[in-house]
């Protein structure tokens, strides 16, 4: 009788103590959404001293010292909620983002590696495929990227983003056929989706077809008149149609929006060259390294830095 007792005594605990977590873990949740970070914290403290392997509140916890760009106190609380229960997509994933974004991409694409069996819905499947392939992408792997771009067709044909980023990622490859069909199917899907226009635009101009691209960097600007990489890429089109103030209008305003982008500058660097003026080309070629050409898309830069930019007289040396 006396066993009976203490087991009821016991159940009646854990119960109580289950209900007040999820009151606890409530309040922390609206404190959160009031963007009260500090007391929400409070509450995670003293929940992980009644239980110090509460792997979904080293979780939460980790993603409000995120919030709070305290990234080392983040990854630390990633990584003990991951201790705590190894199959626990959530930590996982938040985790590889978060080394991705802070620019550790081989530790975030182990992590995804780990993440993937561990998701058991549409969502969490996706959300590890696309991302692996992004930094595959950057990680110089896109034949890797591909297949998890593909991968995450599977889990939704109809995904523009994910179409997006496969056509991209073929037309790196120069598989421009099997890029336009993505691209194409993109903006069939939603013919106001700018990412495929801005990519399939971008191919087009790459097989040298400027009319085609012209016309589908003039539909983005209609929909959105100061999208940065459509006005870069619509001043590129005009510059090898001839039109040249056009081209310099177009690349200045797409400067103004994005001034990180490299490709803008090596296109006015280009533009420049056609129009004689040296010592701009060369400023315009400069800064495009300066900002990471070279990483992004290859060597072409540099080559056009040593044909055109070496010292000669009446030339500023750069």
């Amino acid at each position: 009788m006396k066993a009976i007792i203490l087991l009821s005594a016991l159940l009646y605990s854990l119960s109580a103590f289950s209900q007040g977590r999820e009151q606890l873990l409530k309040e922390a949740g609206q404190l959160e959404a009031d963007s009260n970070y500090g007391k929400a914290i409070t509450i995670y403290n003293e929940l992980l001293v009644t239980d110090s392997n509460d792997y979904e509140v080293y979780k939460k916890r980790g993603y409000l010292y995120e919030s709070m760009k305290d990234y080392r106190t983040a990854m630390m609380d990633y990584s003990h909620s991951i201790h705590s229960n190894r199959r626990y997509f959530d930590a996982w994933a938040r985790r590889a983002m978060l080394l991705a974004r802070l620019g550790y991409l081989e530790n975030s694409l182990k992590d995804y590696n780990t993440a993937l069996p561990l998701a058991d819905d549409k969502d969490m499947k996706l959300l590890v495929l696309v991302n692996r392939g992004e930094i595959k992408r950057e990680l110089r792997q896109p034949e890797e990227a591909v297949v998890d771009f593909k991968q995450a067709l599977q889990v939704d044909s109809n995904n523009l983003g994910v179409l997006a980023d496969l056509g991209a990622t073929l037309s790196m490859l120069q598989r421009q056929d099997e890029a336009i069909v993505y691209l194409t199917k993109a903006i069939t899907i939603d013919s106001t989706f700018e990412g495929g226009y801005v990519n399939l635009a971008f191919l087009y101009a790459n097989l040298g077809d400027y009319k085609k691209s012209l016309e589908l960097n003039n539909r983005i600007l209609r929909l959105k008149p100061n999208e940065a990489y459509a006005l870069n890429n619509r001043g590129y089109a005009k510059m090898q149609l001839g039109d040249l103030e056009g081209a310099l209008e177009d690349i200045n305003n797409s400067i103004l929006q994005a001034p990180q982008n490299s490709y803008a500058f090596r296109n006015r660097g280009l533009l420049y060259i056609k129009r004689n003026k040296p010592e701009e080309a060369c400023a315009d070629l400069h800064k495009a390294l300066s900002l990471g050409f070279t990483q992004e898309y290859g060597d072409e830069v540099e080559e056009l830095v040593k044909k055109n930019c070496q010292s000669r007289p009446g030339m500023r040396k750069m």
